[in-house]
């Protein structure tokens, strides 16, 4: 049920901005507005092609161990709207985890390569017309896990798949009218995965987008 409350809130929230954004351009009609402006609300216009890309990765070198994480999301979407795309979005990751020989330790800490493959629907709403835009993004899809783990000498074949369902709020800022770059923070709402998924522990991602008119 607290799933269900903070996803309502989420939608309550993205579809009151909308409509204040919405009621400021209607008010904003009959004002002048200079080039920039004309250039940057041209941008993301109904019946365009958005492609997009976002990646994270991590690193960490402890006394015991070594651990690498990757994640990478390639979107492709459709404005059915002024400023709001749906599409498809297909997240790869990889957690690896490594012991280092001959470092000391007081207990066995379990190695493992898990790869994660998530597709989804995705929708994404930006908030303003301006060449800097928030953005609301909502996506949900089911996710596929695999690979190996191994303690203390036991190796084991892992899987596990599960429905998923995440939000992210993030910026886009436009470099002319068909590139932009992207920085979000993305979060699971179920967060029922069984093994570590490295598509949700890197919630902090940097991307690139392309606007197809």
């Amino acid at each position: 049920m607290k799933q269900i409350r903070d996803i309502l809130i989420i939608w309550l929230f993205a579809l009151a901005s909308i409509r204040h954004t919405h009621a400021q351009e209607n008010s904003a009609l009959s004002e002048p507005t200079n080039s920039s402006d004309k250039t940057s609300s041209a941008i993301l216009k109904k019946g365009s092609i958005v492609a997009t890309l976002n990646a994270s990765a991590s690193a960490a070198n402890e006394i015991q161990q070594l651990t690498r994480t990757w994640s990478l999301s390639p979107q492709i979407g459709y404005l059915i709207a002024d400023r709001l795309v749906v599409g498809l979005q297909f997240s790869m990751g990889k957690r690896y985890q490594r012991n280092k020989l001959g470092a000391p330790g007081t207990y066995v800490l379990p190695e493992y390569q898990l790869y994660s493959a998530l597709p989804e629907i995705y929708s994404r709403y930006y908030l303003l017309r301006f060449k800097l835009k928030p953005f609301l993004q909502l996506s949900s899809g089911y996710n596929f896990q695999w690979g190996k783990e191994d303690t203390d000498g036991m190796h084991t074949t892992v899987n596990s798949q599960n429905f998923a369902l995440s939000g992210a709020f993030g910026l886009n800022l436009r470099l002319s009218r068909s590139i932009g770059l992207e920085a979000l923070f993305n979060t699971r709402f179920d967060n029922n995965s069984k093994l570590t998924d490295g598509n949700e522990l890197l919630k902090y991602r940097l991307g690139v987008s392309i606007c197809i008119n």
